[in-house]
């Protein structure tokens, strides 16, 4: 005898959809909060960020006074500018929504385009930070992920980052643990399988932060600071010099965002967008951000992870709230013209005006040749597979 049961009446039923929305994935924007912010005026008449810097300290000009005697004007202390500067440049996105969609979507669809649009250009922003803080800005082609791998060698404001054998001071390359990794090259960071070696120690740390102290590096509220993968600031957690923030609170400096603990007065900072290049023999590759790494490990071409150390005045960039008109902006569009006579859609669009500027990296070029090496670029592998 035939019994109507659910599976039978099937069209009947319908899937239940749950209203509350699943988080999305968020990286943390951790570099800007380095960077020196110069405001860009309206109708100032440039498009580009340019920063300045006088000379640096030095005794050549002072001698001794005889009595009466005047220093002649020939052995007068002459002052020295630099300018560093770079051209701006415009980025933007868009995305569309049909009117069908808004009549009838269960969510609201408007709404998560213009959260997603600020995050997506935030992520941007963090991306050419680190960029060019790593030495070459990344190529971005439409529809090609933020994280891509292509290299765009040339930099305008030729502040192409010295790193010669000798250099003194050396240039911003830092490779494993110094002290035990004598050969200072991302092949041997790659060759080598000691973790002592490769991975970020508390004796490494305190190289780095005694090379920008020798290099002058100035100060961020009265220390260094680390700005690093989650993975590397668990191989420094493990050290038993190691501070964690929550012990030690602001004592009345401000916290960063993303600040995770301290090390010898380094304070160490947690950020989610690294650059991570698969190690290699080959030099070059040590500016590919990989979009699929390799995966942690001592091993030959496991992720080489680079860390920056920061003085203060490292980098500059566009300053980006208030009433600037380059500020991030979002336009929503959502009346009729003659491309969309019937407004069939609204576009939500982001824009920017941006570009991130070097100001201390060991120049050596023509028109750099008095530019401090005041921060690095700390390349390490770590003793976990994750």
């Amino acid at each position: 005898m035939p019994v109507t049961t659910s599976t039978t009446l099937t069209n009947q039923f319908q899937n239940y959809f749950s209203k509350e929305l699943l988080s999305i994935v968020q990286q943390e924007t951790i570099l800007d909060q380095f960077g020196m912010k110069a405001p860009i005026p309206k109708n100032n008449g440039n498009k580009a960020i340019s920063m300045f810097r006088f000379g640096a300290p030095s005794i050549g000009s002072v001698q001794a006074l005889g009595e009466g005697t005047a220093i002649s004007s020939a052995n007068y202390r002459a002052l020295s500018l630099n300018r560093l500067e770079k051209p701006l440049a415009q980025y933007g996105q868009v995305i569309g929504l049909t009117d069908i969609l808004r009549a009838t979507d269960l969510f609201n669809s408007l709404q998560q385009a213009t959260e997603t649009s600020g995050l997506d250009m935030a992520l941007w922003v963090d991306s050419v930070i680190r960029n060019t803080l790593i030495g070459s800005n990344l190529t971005f082609a439409p529809g090609t992920s933020v994280l891509g791998t292509g290299i765009e060698s040339t930099i305008s404001n030729e502040d192409a980052i010295n790193n010669t054998a000798g250099q003194n001071p050396p240039g911003i390359k830092v490779y494993g643990n110094p002290a035990t990794l004598t050969t200072q090259t991302f092949s041997a960071l790659n060759s080598d399988l000691t973790a002592a070696n490769t991975t970020m120690t508390a004796s490494a740390v305190l190289d780095s932060m005694t090379r920008l102290k020798r290099n002058r590096a100035p100060m961020i509220n009265g220390g260094y600071v680390l700005a690093t993968d989650p993975r590397v600031a668990r191989d420094l957690m493990r050290d038993s010099d190691w501070l964690n923030a929550s012990n030690y609170g602001n004592k009345g400096q401000p916290f960063y965002k993303g600040e995770v603990g301290s090390i010898y007065g380094c304070r160490v900072v947690q950020q989610t967008n690294s650059f991570v290049s698969t190690g290699s023999g080959t030099a070059g590759d040590e500016f590919v951000n990989q979009t699929t790494p390799a995966g942690g490990g001592l091993g030959t071409g496991k992720d080489i992870i680079a860390s920056f150390f920061f003085g203060n005045e490292a980098f500059g960039i566009p300053a980006l709230t208030g009433d600037d008109p380059l500020s991030p902006k979002i336009v929503i569009t959502d009346t009729p013209d003659k491309s969309d006579p019937l407004n069939q859609l609204v576009t939500v669009g982001v824009k920017l005006y941006f570009a991130a500027l070097r100001l201390a990296a060991g120049n050596t070029s023509a028109t750099n040749t008095n530019n401090p090496v005041w921060y690095l670029v700390h390349r390490t592998k770590t003793s976990t597979t994750l």
